[in-house]
C-alpha cells in the first residue's frame, strides 16, 4: 500500500518547505483542550492503537496521548520535516513517514485527523489508504472545515461573486492556499459510508463568536483578506463586508496587547525579548485581557450550547464501523 495523501510531487515539496519554516508549529491551548475533552468523552475501548493521520508536527498526537494514556499512539505524515519535528518534541509517541509501507503493520482501533482532509487531492484514494491502517471494528474522528449553509461563514461567502468556487469542490474565497475543497457533513458521511462507517456524533464549531475569535486573533492582513470588498455582489454586500471589517479590527484592537504577548511567547525563543515585552506591555496587557477573555469565553459558550447545530463552519464527526 503506497500512501498518497497528496497526489503530486509539488504538493509534498510545498509542505516540506512550509514545515521547515514553522508551519502549524503552534495551536491555541483552547483548541487543544477542546479536542482533548471531546476524545475523552468518546465511547472508545479502554486500550488499543491510535493513528493520527496527517499529524504534522505532532501537537494533536500528543493531545491524543494525554486524552487516552492507555493507548499506543502513532502519528504519520507525508512530510519528513514534520515527522522529524514531531519525533523530537513528543518522544512518548511513535511517528513515521506516510510514503513507507505501513512500517509496523499498524491496525488502529481509532484513527484521527485534524484539518487534513481539506488538503488531500484525491479524497477517495486517501480515505481508502487510511482505511488500510484500521481494524474491522475501528472508530474514526475527523475534524475539518465544513460547508454548512446555515453558518455565518457561508453567508459571508454569498456576499461575493467568487465566494464559493465550485470548480475547486466548493472552496471558500479566503481559504489557505493548501486547501483544495470544503466538504459538507453529508458529503463526508457518504465518503465514509463507502468503508462501512456510520456517523455516531456530529458536532460543529466556529459559529459567530468562534469565527470572530479566529479572525480577530489572527492578523491584520488576514482581516483585510477576509473582508475584501472587490468582488462583492452589490453595494449592500460591500457595506456589510466593510461593517464586518470594522468589527473585526475593533475586536483585534481591544485584544492587541494580549495578542502581542502571545505572539512573542509563541514565536520568539529569546528570553530577553520575552521579558522586555512583558515589562513594557504589562499595563496594556492588564487592560486588554478582560476583552480577550470575554471573546474566548463566548467561543467556549457557543461550543457548549450550539455544537449540535449546523450553524458552525468546522465539523467534528465521530464514526463507528458497522461491518467490513
Amino acid at each position: 500500500m503506497s500512501a498518497n495523501l497528496y497526489e503530486i510531487k509539488e504538493s509534498k515539496e510545498f509542505y516540506e518547505n512550509n514545515y521547515n519554516e514553522g508551519y502549524m508549529d503552534k495551536w491555541p491551548k483552547t483548541k487543544q483542550k477542546r479536542v482533548l475533552e471531546l476524545v475523552r468523552s468518546l465511547p472508545l475501548p479502554k486500550h488499543g492503537i491510535i493513528l493520527d493521520y496527517g499529524c504534522g508536527n505532532g501537537i494533536f498526537t500528543d493531545v491524543l496521548k494525554q486524552a487516552l494514556p492507555n493507548f499506543e499512539v502513532y502519528g504519520c505524515d507525508i512530510s519528513e520535516n514534520a515527522i522529524k519535528n514531531a519525533t523530537k518534541r513528543f518522544p512518548d509517541c511513535h511517528f513515521f513517514v506516510l510514503e513507507q509501507e505501513n512500517p509496523k503493520n499498524i491496525k488502529a482501533d481509532f484513527i484521527f485527523s485534524h484539518h487534513v482532509l481539506e488538503h488531500v487531492y484525491n479524497m477517495k484514494q486517501s480515505l481508502a489508504e487510511m482505511n488500510g491502517y484500521m481494524k474491522d471494528n475501528a472508530f474514526a474522528l475527523h475534524i475539518l472545515p465544513c460547508r454548512n449553509r446555515e453558518s455565518f461563514t457561508h453567508k459571508i461567502c454569498t456576499l461575493r461573486t467568487d465566494g464559493i468556487n465550485q470548480e475547486m469542490e466548493n472552496r471558500y474565497y479566503f481559504e489557505y492556499v493548501g486547501h483544495v475543497r470544503r466538504l459538507s457533513p453529508e458529503e463526508l458521511n457518504k465518503l465514509m459510508a463507502a468503508h462501512n462507517f456510520v456517523a455516531e456524533q456530529q458536532l460543529y464549531g466556529n459559529h459567530f463568536w468562534g469565527l470572530m475569535k479566529w479572525v480577530s486573533q489572527y492578523s491584520p492582513r488576514y482581516i483585510l483578506l477576509f473582508t475584501n470588498t472587490k468582488k462583492c455582489i452589490n453595494f449592500k454586500a460591500k457595506v456589510n463586508m466593510l461593517l464586518l471589517r470594522v468589527l473585526l479590527f475593533f475586536l483585534m484592537f481591544l485584544q492587541l496587547p494580549v495578542l502581542v504577548r502571545n505572539y512573542i511567547e509563541m514565536f520568539t525563543k529569546n528570553k530577553s525579548i520575552q521579558k522586555l515585552t512583558l515589562i513594557l506591555n504589562f499595563i496594556p496587557f492588564l487592560l486588554s485581557y478582560p476583552f480577550y477573555w470575554l471573546i474566548n469565553y463566548l467561543d467556549r459558550y457557543e461550543w457548549r450550547v450550539k455544537r449540535n447545530q449546523k450553524s458552525g463552519s468546522e465539523m467534528y464527526i465521530f464514526y463507528k464501523r458497522t461491518k467490513k
